[in-house]
């Protein structure tokens, strides 16, 4: 996949390069949110291998660690079973982080902020309150946690580095 850079004939130059050439870049590039913005989509949301750890620091069932995937906080960890997972550390009820800590073990990963509770694959299994309390409040009767989990990445080995993407039709590690 390419991103088409061309810029339409009638367009305002929306940077203006020094006079040196390009062997300088506007400082611009380096500030402006909306580049910003089309970077991590396009690089790190795109089709891309990203690295998130290295196996080693995930040995066993329930250890994880927290990173980032440009501007966006993961969280990869061995699930009950030994599989590598990751997923975007916000809970997809408010958007809080769902891990604080760098690394450690969990049984599962809890939001600090409403108490909304998954499993290491970044499924939702428990939300606080869910049906009120005396009876006021609570969530709709046809909410479906299985519809609420946390954003997964598709995730990868090659020689004891971990890779994740965002992409699920990612090529293999090996071809890519």
């Amino acid at each position: 996949t390419t991103v088409d850079t061309s810029i339409p004939d009638n367009a305002e130059p929306i940077l203006k390069w020094p006079a040196e050439g390009v062997t300088r870049v506007p400082y611009q590039v380096y500030q402006d949110p909306d580049i910003f913005a089309a970077e991590n989509k396009s690089i790190f949301r795109g089709p891309t291998w990203n690295f998130l750890a290295l196996e080693a620091e995930l040995p066993e069932p329930g250890v994880f660690k927290t990173s980032f995937v440009g501007s966006t906080p993961v969280i990869v960890c061995r699930d009950r079973d030994g599989v590598l997972r990751a997923m975007v550390n916000r809970c997809a009820h408010r958007g809080a982080l769902v891990c604080l800590d760098p690394q450690g073990n969990r049984k599962n990963f809890t939001c600090v902020y409403h108490n909304w509770s998954y499993d290491l694959a970044g499924k939702l299994v428990g939300v606080a309150f869910r049906n009120g309390v005396k009876g006021q409040g609570g969530m709709p009767k046809d909410f479906d946690l299985a519809q609420h989990g946390l954003e997964t990445l598709s995730v990868t080995t090659y020689s004891g580095l971990i890779f994740g993407s965002f992409r699920a039709d990612m090529p293999p590690i090996e071809e890519y």
